[in-house]
């Protein structure tokens, strides 16, 4: 009797340990004792920590070509080699002033995304580079394709969100490069279009699957705004969303429109005098870090490295003049000093520079 009492016991005593266990909830790594997994980026050469990141360009162009480029490929063929060697170089200044991590932002509809040249500089240059899954402006990228699809009732949007979580979790194409960001664009100005609306709502479809931030183009001075009001309300996550191209508009009071939604900025043309002269951008980061932003601002040129196709010079109006502050080194070497010469600290430019490229990847 006695040892069937006490193994009723231990039978009795292992359920109830099961049931605390069972409906317990789960320790936290810190809790545990254990160190917690790093988030881990897409970079064109495989996964790397966000915190390995660093000093991070968040929006440039190693090559890129509009729509149409390819027609005249007879004229100006695609140099793989002569387009290597250019970012090369290109890098390697950048490299000078501490930049360790590239984002390229060109998406799947212009020309010059091409995985293979990515890796390549990768491998030369040692360079951290992330590349983009996405489509670009409904006028200046190719939007037939989907738009066809569309007018028949298709609902494109679940269309494209496919083609976005395919190239982050698999690739693109066979390339075995995963996209690390999504980049969608719209033109600004005016109210957006069911194209654009389309576009806007795969990528947050994405963003939810994958977890990888999304960065935008705007084309015009406005249109932040209408950005990131369609994004929050389809549930994307406002840390995880940078508005591009803010630095188009000479208005602060629009930075703080689109600021007041909870999603990042990126001033991310700097060096385009004809958007917005330099003095300007640089008074407008000036003063919105003493209004204490510096935790939601980023900044970048939207350099190309290597423009696809015949040079594209107006006669009378060289482009070269128009762009000659558009260089990969202009923050580091111009505009950081111009800052620190008005009062913006170490540590901001850090956070600008460093933390919120990081936190685009780290945040919920």
């Amino acid at each position: 009797m006695l040892a069937q009492y006490f193994f009723q016991t231990l039978i009795l005593s292992a359920a109830i340990l099961l049931l605390l266990l069972a409906f317990s909830p789960a320790m936290s790594a810190e809790e545990s004792g254990k160190t917690p997994s790093p988030v881990m980026v897409n970079s064109v050469l495989g996964p790397i920590p966000a915190d390995a990141l660093g000093t991070t360009l968040v929006h440039e162009h190693f090559a890129f070509g509009y729509p149409g480029w390819h027609a005249d490929a007879t004229m100006a063929p695609y140099d793989f080699e002569a387009i290597l060697k250019t970012n090369i170089g290109i890098i390697q200044t950048a490299q000078k002033y501490g930049i360790t991590t590239i984002i390229d932002a060109t998406a799947n509809d212009v020309g010059g995304r091409d995985p293979e040249l990515y890796k390549a500089l990768a491998r030369e240059t040692g360079m951290n580079i992330i590349c983009s899954t996405g489509l670009y402006t409904e006028n200046e990228g190719s939007p037939v394709y989907f738009k066809m699809r569309q007018r028949r009732g298709v609902d494109i949007s679940v269309m494209i969100s496919e083609l976005f979580i395919k190239e982050i979790t698999v690739g693109i194409g066979n390339s075995g490069v995963k996209a690390g960001v999504i980049k969608v664009a719209t033109r600004g100005g005016g109210p957006l279009s069911p194209y654009e609306t389309a576009v806007l709502k795969a990528a947050v479809i994405a963003q939810k699957a994958t977890g990888v931030p999304i960065i935008t183009h705007i084309s015009g001075p406005v249109g932040g705004v209408e950005q990131a009001e369609l994004f929050i309300k389809e549930g994307a996550s406002p840390q995880k969303i940078m508005i591009g191209h803010v630095s188009n508009s000479r208005d602060i009071e629009y930075y703080r429109a689109i600021l007041s939604k909870g999603v990042n900025i990126a001033l991310d043309r700097i060096g385009m005098e004809f958007f917005n002269p330099t003095d300007n951008i640089v008074q407008h980061v000036v003063t919105l870090c003493q209004e204490g932003y510096d935790n939601r601002i980023l900044l970048s040129h939207d350099t190309v490295g290597v423009w696809l196709g015949r040079p594209n010079e107006a006669p009378g109006r060289p482009t070269s003049n128009l762009m000659a502050n558009s260089r990969i080194d202009y923050i580091s070497s111009v505009v950081i000093p111009k800052l620190k010469e008005k009062g913006v600290t170490e540590d901001q430019i850090n956070t600008m520079m460093i933390h919120n490229p990081k936190n685009l990847f780290l945040s919920k």
